[in-house]
């Protein structure tokens, strides 16, 4: 069941995105497992470009192993997640499968725009665009502030100003106190008669 929800999902990407399904074509018949926290979802690539269910003797032509915390990087761009992923297995196939997953992306306004018409579409298209965006940009904000009211207001954090000069009154403390340690030990050595 989560196989053919996967691969109904890639498909629709792909299905909006004609230079992937070219890039496919080239591997008909060919079959990749891709490997998700533990769970293997084996996908075929059919004639026409399309992921499908690989004939049942078909071995896989290329592993893609994908770390959980590659999932964590997803929200830092595809390239970023990309750099979590092992793959292995037919060089051309797996440079394919590669370029193909990380420039496929969902065309979000088509889709609304087929759900809630054309003008509605658009504005759910930017709505949900200017979220995406917002979301990221209110949470620093909210950090910086939260940041700056613990550091000034209910002084629960040292500024770094403060913390600098803390570090360089220390370095220096401990610079005198090594001169002075060294001072002690050449008093010690000094021989009684020379005073």
């Amino acid at each position: 069941m989560l196989s053919s929800a996967a691969t109904a999902t890639l498909n629709h990407l792909l299905a909006q995105a004609d230079w992937a399904r070219v890039r496919l074509r080239e591997h008909a018949g060919a079959a990749a497992d891709l490997t998700v926290g533990g769970r293997v979802l084996r996908l075929g690539i059919a004639a026409d470009g399309y992921f499908c269910a690989p004939a049942p003797d078909t071995a896989p032509s290329v592993a893609i192993v994908l770390d959980p915390a590659a999932l964590a990087k997803l929200p830092d761009g595809v390239d970023a997640a990309m750099s979590q992923v092992k793959i292995s297995g037919q060089a051309d196939l797996a440079d394919t499968l590669s370029f193909v997953f990380r420039h496929l992306r969902w065309d979000s306004e088509a889709d609304f725009a087929r759900l809630l018409g054309p003008v509605i579409g658009r504005r759910a298209h930017l709505a949900a665009a200017h979220l995406a965006r917002a979301v990221p940009e209110t949470g620093a904000r909210l950090a910086a502030n939260a940041g700056e009211y613990l550091t000034h207001e209910g002084r629960l954090l040292i500024p770094r100003k403060e913390l600098a000069a803390h570090a360089e009154h220390l370095r220096q403390l401990r610079d005198t106190m090594s001169r002075l340690d060294k001072r002690i030990k050449r008093l010690g050595t000094a021989t009684p008669g020379n005073d």
